[in-house]
């Protein structure tokens, strides 16, 4: 048995499987930049990437488990996630731009609606891929190693929106933010086995943040430190919820 799971290469196929999640999506803007699309058009180009990705690891998942119940996929016990109670605070970290920023006034139904179409792609398939697959794969190798592993290659992957046009400093802060995040929704599965609450929540902050008004850059630096410590205060709460219910099974 692990001899076999060693011959599966969990980490190299963990490795490639964002890989090949980032270049498509950095072939679309690329495809997108030399037609000098704007925005919505890269946006839309990157959207059939994410949707591409999305029938990928939809059929390789089912291919496994055609509930799909292995990778998080479950019925939301109502009593459970009433008492755990875990959830609530990413509603908060999701409203935090608007929030702050307001909302961008000046974009059309069609977009609102592209935006929604394209967030609802981005969510299902990146926490597929980094909180269903990923976490499956890296199972034999222990919570902690999955936690640390999928946060900094979930982050570092974001540096492919240097593509986007975006400049050094707008990228590094997505990266850090990225890798807090991954953080915070891998403490969630490994808490909670179940992967639809997560994948709502990264289409509501998605959607919500291409929303926000983008002139209010001077609230930026303020927005990105209640951010930073909404994480702390939120990932510290987990990990000691993530040790209380594995010092029963003692999986550590």
């Amino acid at each position: 048995m692990e001899s076999n799971e060693k011959k599966g290469r969990p980490i190299l196929f963990s490795i490639m499987l964002g890989i090949v999640l980032t270049l498509l999506v950095v072939v679309a803007s690329t495809v997108a930049s030399i037609m000098e699309l704007n925005d919505t058009g890269i946006m839309i180009a990157q959207g059939v990437a994410f949707f591409i990705m999305a029938v990928i690891v939809t059929v390789y998942m089912m291919k496994r488990d055609r509930s799909l119940e292995q990778f998080g996929f479950k019925k939301l016990d109502g009593r459970r996630e009433r008492k755990a109670l875990y959830y609530i605070p990413l509603l908060i970290i999701a409203w935090i731009q608007p929030l702050f920023g307001g909302f961008n006034l000046e974009i059309s139904l069609t977009e609102v609606c592209i935006i929604v179409i394209f967030s609802l792609f981005v969510g299902y398939t990146e926490e597929s891929v980094f909180r269903g697959i990923i976490k499956e794969r890296l199972q034999i190798k222990g919570p902690v190693f999955y936690i640390v592993f999928s946060s900094i290659f979930f982050g570092i992957l974001h540096m492919a929106n240097a593509f986007n046009g975006e400049d050094i400093l707008q990228t590094v802060s997505q990266v850090i933010n990225a890798f807090l995040i991954g953080i915070i929704l891998a403490l969630l599965i490994e808490l909670t086995q179940n992967i639809i609450p997560l994948i709502a929540f990264h289409f509501l902050y998605d959607a919500l943040a291409l929303m926000t008004n983008p002139d209010n850059v001077d609230k930026e630096l303020l927005v990105v430190s209640i951010l930073n410590i909404l994480y702390l205060i939120y990932g510290v709460y987990l990990v000691y919820a993530l040790m209380r219910k594995r010092k029963v099974t003692n999986t550590w």
